[in-house]
């Protein structure tokens, strides 16, 4: 069984944006797979949950299960602080909308200490 984690963001950018900052060689990123073998997907997503009110954009991360999964851990962590740094909405990351690993509400950013490694966090 593969393993999957949803970034949900809550930002008007639109999901090309967020596409470019995330895989910059591909226009728009529908489903991208990197060298690492993980996979990335980004679509407008206004779904409400019980985490979000509103969000807007939905990053899906799938590890390839035959490759290394700890260069991949390392890109999404990348990957997410780059949408955090760049979009300032409320975010969240979470494996089977089950599993909260962070959450970021106004200006107050709670991470899970067993899915960050503390040097990637800025």
């Amino acid at each position: 069984m593969a393993i999957e984690y949803t970034f949900q963001l809550c930002t008007a950018t639109p999901a090309e944006v967020i596409s470019r900052l995330l895989v910059p060689e591909v226009w728009y990123l529908t489903t991208h797979k990197t060298p690492t073998g993980l996979r990335i997907t980004v679509h407008p997503d206004s779904r409400p949950n019980l985490v979000l009110d509103e969000p807007e954009i939905s990053v899906g991360f799938r590890l390839d299960k035959f490759e290394e999964p700890g260069p991949q851990y390392d890109e999404i962590a990348r990957h997410v602080i780059a949408v955090l740094t760049a979009e300032a909405g409320d975010a969240v990351l979470q494996q089977d909308f089950e599993r909260i690993f962070l959450l970021r509400r106004g200006t107050q950013l709670v991470v899970s200490e067993s899915f960050w490694a503390p040097e990637l966090l800025p």
